[in-house]
């Protein structure tokens, strides 16, 4: 999105803070929980900034202004927009696939007969499209780096009409007005974008839309809140920058290896003191052995992994560790707590879009899922505190709960409905700037947490421990 000149920079800011909610929403982006006026109160910007900013998001109509203007009838794309409306037919997509450094997005013709039965949503289906464009700005790709000869900008393929975008070949003004009028010629009905589109998007934004193939007709995968899901090392994250305003997606080769071995720890039944190599890890994830192993060394300096003579073994863990880990984690995420009731509630952005991965997880996961989305909730929290040493501190703290967790192989279904409610209850109390309340809350929450976890430890849990060390 571009900027009229002179314009205030808060207009670009919030273009992207409202691309970000709109990227993130999947399905639901066309209820009126994503009205302007909702989307207002959740980001804290007035409605009329926050309207413009999905005016200029949509785009809707701007590729009529520029067909006179910037590579007139030279640039294909706008050609093939100038057929479509020739024809009259209207569209719909019909397929999504970002593969670096390519983002295909490809659209189908209207039988006149099934145009003639449908009921307009307009404003339903001008949400939905939003959403498309959003997830596109969001991306990242507009900074990707030009990879070899160039392909054309769009054209017609055997299924349909299709816009690509390869760094190099176009534009990115371009590409994204050929898209966004190509929409304008869509349907405004909810299945021209459907829903389970809008659910790729919606999982893969963080992660610059990496991975999406979508084609209309065809299943899709659901689920999407394991961290275990579709690791490989070269590729991920994907080149480009995305949005600052969702949540942090971008893992470490380290991090990324150190999920490698939690889901070999659950899945090969590893119990502590097994032990582990790295040359299975290096041949899965594709990586030499002396990366995974200098990785592993990391994890063994962090308490994450027990170096040995030969090697590396599970580790042992045991109340007295729990103990350790949850106080060290109340403190520290106290102070970030603080830190965060004191930031514009913009800043709190990732971290309620966090929640609501919390919140789809529990209708849709299982308790697995809801953890592992909880845990990236509080470390949204912790980022936005505006408080970078605590805040790598948590998140030290935070791999090494995971690991714990994969080790003692905790079952966290029980426990859903109330990681959901006190995570809402955190937000609630941060966005209304009442710092001790969410500090309450958040001893309470790793109460529960710490007695869950130790329960299954080797020692029997020490009350007055952690009584002491946690104490205020």
């Amino acid at each position: 999105m571009t900027a009229s000149r002179g314009r205030p920079r808060i207009q670009e800011t919030a273009d992207e803070i409202v691309a970000s909610v709109l990227a993130t929403a999947g399905p639901r982006v066309s209820t009126a929980e994503f009205s302007t006026r909702r989307v207002a109160e959740l980001t804290g910007l007035s409605q009329s900034v926050v309207s413009r900013a999905f005016r200029r998001i949509r785009r809707a109509g701007e590729h009529a202004g520029r067909r006179g203007g910037e590579r007139g009838g030279e640039d294909e794309a706008i050609e093939t927009i100038r057929a479509v409306e020739m024809s009259g037919r209207a569209l719909r997509l019909g397929r999504v696939r970002v593969s670096f450094p390519e983002i295909l997005v490809e659209f189908r013709e209207v039988a006149p007969a099934e145009e003639r039965t449908v009921s307009p949503r307009p404003t339903a289906f001008g949400r939905r499209a939003a959403a498309v464009m959003a997830a596109l700005e969001v991306s990242g790709a507009r900074g990707w780096p030009e990879q070899g000869e160039a392909v054309p900008a769009s054209g017609e393929s055997a299924r349909g009409l299709r816009v690509v975008w390869r760094p190099g070949a176009t534009g990115w003004e371009e590409f994204a007005g050929s898209v966004a009028g190509l929409l304008d010629r869509c349907l405004p009905v909810d299945d021209a974008v459907p829903g389970d589109l809008l659910q790729q998007l919606a999982a893969r934004a963080g992660r610059g839309l990496h991975g999406v193939d979508w084609r209309r007709g065809e299943p899709v995968e659901t689920r999407q809140f394991s961290d275990s899901e579709s690791l490989a090392v070269p590729e991920y994250p994907a080149p480009g920058r995305a949005s600052r305003w969702l949540p942090h997606a971008q893992l470490s080769v380290t991090e990324q290896i150190a999920i490698a071995l939690r889901k070999e720890i659950m899945n090969a039944g590893y119990r502590p003191g097994d032990r582990l190599s790295a040359a299975p890890l290096a041949s899965r994830l594709g990586l030499g052995a002396g990366t995974v192993r200098t990785a592993m060394r990391r994890l063994a300096d962090d308490g994450l992994l027990a170096p040995g003579a030969g090697g590396f073994s599970v580790p042992q863990v045991t109340g007295a560790d729990v103990i350790d880990l949850y106080a060290a984690r109340l403190h520290v995420g106290m102070v970030l707590l603080r830190g965060c009731a004191e930031q514009p509630r913009h800043r709190l952005l990732p971290a309620r879009l966090a929640l609501g991965a919390v919140e789809a997880a529990a209708r849709e996961g299982g308790g697995a899922d809801v953890d592992q989305a909880d845990l990236q909730f509080q470390q949204e929290l912790a980022d936005a505190a505006g408080l970078d040493q605590s805040a790598r501190s948590f998140h030290a703290l935070t791999l090494r709960v995971r690991m714990f967790i994969s080790v003692l192989q905790l079952d966290y279904t029980p426990a859903v409905e109330r990681i959901v409610h006190d995570d809402r209850r955190l937000m609630a109390e941060l966005i209304a700037g009442r710092a001790e309340e969410a500090v309450r809350t958040w001893r309470a929450k790793l109460d529960n947490a710490v007695r869950h976890m130790s329960a299954l430890a080797p020692e029997a849990f020490d009350a007055d421990l952690w009584a002491r060390l946690s104490r205020a």
